[in-house]
């Protein structure tokens, strides 16, 4: 106590024990109360408080502090912010009798001393101390549910009183961003907005950029979402991240080139961006929301009115609903909007799914044209795709030979369309036709491709040709599954040769796939068909001696067994 009032001060030993030393005088006595009021007053009161002037003012509190007492010093300082002093002076305090007493007590602080610790920080703008305390807090509390996490920040923030700020609510989602936590970011961002608090545009960047890196594009498509629908709009950082976003997605060259066929030029990066989340919405399925943030957007004068509109058109479109495709369509061309060949080919589309609507399709065509609007590859592959599906195959023949004349080939997405229809057609060449465009266009063809041209070449009993597109696949090393061998058998069989398809087994076997039970079905069955009951009993008895222990469908061992009967009693002799 001399020492005290002697300008020495204590430093405290390992055991709580403490010698006195030259230095900084401590402010009050070391017979002062450590009760919690005390203590909160001493930390407002001080210009500056260091662990040794707190030895050796609260020696009991240095010993043991009970629980709660720290959430209950923290709790008075956040609550009744001193006059005399700054708001810094004080978090600092705080902060330092935070770690001092975590140092001096047997149990670890309570997740709500970290939270209000990081509130008085975040009114103080110590921003840098508030964010490491914070980041701190969410690892040691990883474990647990993040809406207890959530719900603790929250209340910690509301028992503040007035003198709390929303500053440590927009830190907690730079925190979560901080830690790559990109997940619980939107979390985070959806809590706070539930409770009143929309995040700052900061936050919601610092939430999109860790999405961005951390590649959850859906999280990030969410987070923009929601800054959109929160009014909360975007910067050109924002634009920025989300063209980035769409580039790793690589869907970016798509979108821009959508949005410049739509409004006739080029159009700026936030055009793109806002347009992108549009069509990620109608993706989801969720048309109304879309159509509602698109008409939000034109009232921001975020997109242009012919884009939100054919956008709008298109959204109908997609559901079938094509009466309210058709009332946007007036709608647009009676606020002065000029018709575009994006929506003349999204009302062709939507015609073409619709049974007997190739006819108003290529009405609308012709319209198109008249208009001197230059059809897409999109707009071919839906009439040509239409007019296979509802039996109108010399139509279709023509606008696909059309389509390929004018040098347009769709991507790859589109193209497996038009093949499914053509080989459906039985238009096996000019299925193949098209497969050779797309390479020649830079469009690899994958294995559902080349198993689409195997069905429609069974389809027409070309068994040559099924070989022939296997080892195409083989030469572009598309036949490492099972998958590709059971097409294969399976077409092989179609055409009436089982003995060709059971070479494939062997195949399947140096490549280390274990042919399966379907296989073997169709084998014996086919080979039941083609009158070879010795060859469908021997390839049965192989089945069921493998080590894999395959097992023949019923119907495969009941057909079997009448070719069996019956072979048996063509061969009996006469009675």
């Amino acid at each position: 106590m001399n020492a005290a009032k002697s300008g020495g001060r204590m430093v405290a030993r390992r055991h709580g024990g403490a010698v006195p030393c030259r230095g900084a005088a401590s402010a009050v006595p070391s017979t002062t109360p450590a009760t919690p009021q005390h203590i909160s007053q001493y930390l407002a009161h001080n210009p500056r408080v260091t662990w040794e002037a707190l030895s050796a003012s609260f020696p009991a509190a240095a010993a043991a502090a009970p629980d709660g007492h720290v959430d209950a010093v923290l709790l008075s300082l956040a609550r009744n912010p001193s006059s005399s002093s700054s708001a810094e002076t004080i978090a600092k305090n705080a902060h330092s009798f935070f770690h001092w007493s975590a140092v001096n007590s047997s149990s670890p602080h309570s997740l709500r001393s970290y939270c209000l610790l990081v509130h008085l920080l975040s009114r103080a703008a110590l921003i840098r101390h508030a964010s490491v305390l914070l980041q701190s807090a969410i690892t040691r509390h990883s474990s647990s549910p993040i809406s207890h996490f959530l719900d603790a920040f929250f209340a910690a923030y509301e028992d503040s009183g007035t003198a709390a700020t929303t500053r440590g609510l927009h830190l907690l989602v730079h925190a979560y961003a901080d830690l790559r936590l990109p997940e619980d970011a939107i979390e985070a961002c959806r809590y706070l907005a539930r409770r009143g608090v929309t995040p700052s545009l900061s936050a919601f960047n610092a939430a999109l950029h860790a999405a961005q890196r951390t590649s959850r594009f859906r999280v990030a498509w969410e987070v923009f979402e929601l800054m959109t629908l929160k009014r909360v709009y975007a910067n050109q950082a924002t634009v920025e991240l989300v063209i980035g976003v769409l580039s790793r997605e690589g869907a970016l060259a798509r979108t821009a080139a959508l949005v410049g066929r739509i409004h006739g030029k080029k159009c700026s990066p936030g055009v793109v961006a806002h347009v992108a989340l549009a069509l990620w919405i109608f993706e989801e399925g969720r048309t109304d929301q879309g159509i509602l943030l698109l008409r939000r957007m034109l009232q921001r004068n975020m997109v242009f009115d012919g884009i939100a509109y054919s956008l709008i058109v298109h959204a109908y479109c997609d559901i079938g609903e094509l009466k309210s495709a058709h009332e946007q369509w007036d709608d647009m061309v009676r606020r002065g909007c000029h018709p575009n060949a994006f929506v003349y080919t999204c009302l062709i589309g939507a015609h073409c799914r619709r049974e007997g609507g190739v006819s108003e399709a290529i009405q609308l065509l012709q319209e198109m044209l008249s208009k001197k609007l230059k059809p897409y590859g999109a707009t071919y592959s839906h009439l040509i795709t239409g007019c296979f599906r509802q039996e109108r195959a010399e139509e279709g023949s023509e606008y696909f030979d059309k389509m390929l004349h004018e040098g347009l080939v769709p991507d790859i997405g589109t193209c497996s369309e038009i093949l499914e229809a053509l080989c459906r057609a039985g238009e096996v060449s000019k299925a193949n036709e098209l497969v050779t465009a797309m390479i020649d266009k830079g469009i690899v063809p994958g294995q559902d491709t080349y198993c689409r041209l195997i069905d429609g070449y069974s389809k027409v009993g070309d068994a040559q040709g099924v070989v022939k597109i296997y080892y195409e696949m083989e030469h572009r090393g598309l036949t490492r599954c099972t998958e590709v061998f059971t097409c294969l058998i399976r077409g092989l069989c179609q055409c009436g040769n089982p003995k060709e398809a059971e070479k494939f087994l062997s195949v399947m076997e140096r490549k280390s796939l274990v042919p399966t039970s379907d296989m073997h079905d169709t084998l014996i069955s086919s080979y039941c068909e083609k009158g070879n009951t010795k060859r469908a009993v021997r390839l049965y008895d192989t089945m069921i001696t493998r080590k894999e222990k395959l097992i023949p469908s019923a119907d495969t061992f009941m057909t079997l067994v009448r070719r069996v009967i019956k072979v048996k009693t063509n061969c009996s002799p006469d009675t």
